[in-house]
């Protein structure tokens, strides 16, 4: 990526270099989508309403009387209904565990059923309806009724406990009372038997009571003046005169007396109370009904599948392009032609498309070799590998002929630069087919073209004219053969297996030469560098208006660096997105620190995601070039060169 901020340019370029990432994890995304939207089982619910009696104990504990119960109870019990306890019953009965079952189980079994059940108040009322969710609709139905069923049960219990221990605390309070109000009895009676008229005292003082009490409401009312008041007073001192007449045992007397009465009027209401809550106890009568228990389940009304779609394509298409941002960050190529001249140096000379095979050679291969070159990455036929380097024969009005024309104009050829070396940082970049459609488009204009195959570790060159490779130049360099007897020319061609129907007739081939690189050495850097090298070198000049060369790549091997110090110019093949940045950059200083005459940069095999169609869109929207009427349609199968 370019050391600098991304502008809407940058942002279409990665589109369009990442689409089929971009379009693959947009199908992605979408296809599962649309797998686990129609995967995804029915949900059901199912809905079992209680109603929830106010609390109107009459035989409940005596304290219960003046009890505050603060917060709201219908919220309460709506979430008591989803408590471990009653969670716990349900499933017991739900037979998901048993009595005896371990923790774990317990509270998996727990947890599972709060996940399916809430409990929600309906409105206002005192309704609260229990609502079960599950993949199946019986099982909702049952956990619904279940939870419903445990809960009357757990509230009936907790009324039968109360009203038991309300009936135990009576029978212990009467108990205790009973046995009290025997001891007084019995007291009372001994002092009325020792004392004369002591059942006196117990009246007078309860009347002086009751004419105090009534003495001071009426003062609320009157003045001391009052003929009422000065009445009360008149029978309230007469009372105490008469009091103070009795002993001290009629006064203890009488207040044994008040206590026994006291005590009997307590004991009969705690008798009553006792037959009260025994009768409660007995009834078995709840305060919650069941008011329509779930019978049905029904679907619940998932999310909207549509517009689940649209987001996740929507998703889809963010996360590709996140994923191409985040390659094209990690990719060291150098990806635009003003890129490759920052870093270079020196001009991008042209830019050559990729190869698009005719419809005469696709139908030569089987669908089944289409498919496995595709995909397993099957190398190109024979046939195919001298379409792509021969292709100014083959199509000479294709795109990719106007491209190599193209280069051939900005290289500005004169008589101090007739010799010229082709080569690449890295291998498999092109440099073979450009040399040789190269050569062919300077031949083509009348130009007398030598190409020499001085990459005598894996030639191509000889097999792409369909000529034998020897002898060539390992042999010339030797002196095994004079240049005159290795060199070959048209008639050579015509003599080799290609195939001439197919190649249109158009000059060329008889306005080049080339000298196959023959016998493969044990040491090919020792022969180029030999006296023998320079002196062929400096005879061709002489001979040819243009020599090209071939040479291996400059990184793997030292054969380019010592044939591009013996050049007039040398031209890099680049291929973008093959060869990292820094790999070229080390090619160039390479060539550099030899004294090489780099004149520019080709870039090969640019497709349409690079800059090159945005630099240039009259060459490939308007096609600028002459095109015969019968290749108007071209099959769209790349080749890989």
């Amino acid at each position: 990526m370019p050391q600098y901020e991304l502008n809407l340019r940058d942002y279409v370029r990665i589109f369009r270099r990442r689409r089929a990432m971009i379009i693959f994890t947009f199908i992605l995304v979408l296809a599962g989508s649309i797998f686990f939207s129609k995967e995804q089982a029915p949900f059901y619910e199912a809905v079992t309403t209680v109603k929830l009696e106010e609390r109107k104990t009459v035989a409940g504990l005596l304290t219960e009387w003046i009890v505050y119960s603060p917060g709201d109870m219908m919220e309460s019990e709506t979430q008591l209904i989803r408590g471990n306890e009653i969670m716990k019953k349900t499933a017991i009965k739900m037979g998901m565990i048993s009595a005896d079952s371990d923790e774990q189980q317990i509270n998996q079994a727990i947890g599972k059923i709060v996940g399916m059940v809430k409990a929600e108040r309906e409105g206002t009322t005192n309704i609260i309806r229990i609502i079960a969710s599950a993949d199946n609709a019986q099982f909702a139905i049952e956990t619904a009724n279940t939870v419903a069923s445990v809960y009357i049960e757990e509230n009936l219990l907790g009324k039968t406990l109360q009203a038991r221990s309300a009936r135990q605390f009576i029978q212990e309070q009467l108990a205790a009372l009973d046995e009290r109000l025997k001891e007084k009895e019995e007291t009372l009676k001994k002092l009325s038997e020792e004392t004369n008229n002591i059942s006196l005292a117990a009246p007078m003082q309860e009347k002086l009571t009751e004419l105090q009490f009534e003495l001071s409401s009426i003062l609320q009312k009157y003045t001391e003046r009052h003929p009422s008041v000065i009445e009360l007073r008149e029978r309230i001192a007469e009372l105490q005169k008469q009091t103070k007449g009795l002993s001290g045992e009629d006064l203890n007397y009488a207040r044994l007396f008040r206590e026994v009465e006291a005590d009997k009027r307590l004991y009969s209401l705690l008798k009553e109370k006792l037959e009260e809550a025994r009768i409660t106890e007995a009834q078995k009568v709840g305060d919650i009904s069941v008011v329509n228990p779930a019978v049905t389940a029904s679907i619940v009304a998932g999310p909207n599948k549509t517009f689940g779609i649209l987001v996740s394509g929507i998703l889809g298409i963010v996360l590709g392009f996140a994923f191409a941002l985040i390659i094209e960050s990690l990719d060291t190529s150098i990806a635009t032609i003003e890129d490759v001249e920052s870093i270079m140096k020196v001009p991008v000379l042209g830019v050559i498309p990729s190869v698009m095979m005719g419809e005469e050679l696709k139908s030569k291969r089987s669908f089944l070799k289409n498919f496995r070159k595709r995909v397993l990455h099957k190398q190109n036929t024979e046939l195919e590998e001298r379409y792509v380097r021969l292709l100014l024969q083959y199509n000479p009005t294709s795109p990719v002929a106007e491209a190599y024309r193209n280069v051939h104009t900005n290289l500005k050829l004169d008589q101090s630069r007739k010799t010229l070396l082709i080569t690449s940082a890295g291998p498999r970049e092109g440099k073979s087919t450009c040399l040789t459609n190269l050569g062919l488009a300077i031949a083509q204009t009348g130009i007398k073209t030598l190409i020499i195959s001085a990459d005598i570790r894996r030639p191509v060159i000889a097999k792409a004219f369909g000529i034998k490779r020897e002898p060539g130049l390992t042999e010339v360099l030797l002196g095994m053969v004079p240049f005159d007897e290795a060199v070959r020319n048209v008639t050579d061609y015509m003599l080799g297996s290609m195939d001439f129907d197919q190649i249109k007739q158009t000059p060329g081939l008889d306005n080049l030469w080339l000298l196959t690189s023959g016998q493969l050495p044990f040491n090919p850097a020792k022969i180029l560098e030999s006296k023998e090298f320079e002196r062929l070198n400096d005879e061709l000049r002489e001979k040819f208006d243009l020599v090209i060369y071939d040479s291996p790549p400059v990184l793997p091997v030292t054969d380019a660096s010592i044939m591009a110090s013996k050049m007039d110019m040398v031209i890099m093949i680049y291929e973008i997105g093959r060869t990292s940045r820094d790999a070229l950059l080390r090619a160039k200083t390479q060539l550099d620190a030899v004294g090489a005459k780099i004149c520019g940069v080709i870039l090969n095999q640019t497709r349409n995601e690079t800059d090159v169609d945005v630099l240039y869109p009259y060459y490939y929207k308007y096609r600028y070039y002459r095109e015969e009427p019968e290749k108007k349609s071209v099959a769209k199968n790349k080749v890989a060169v």
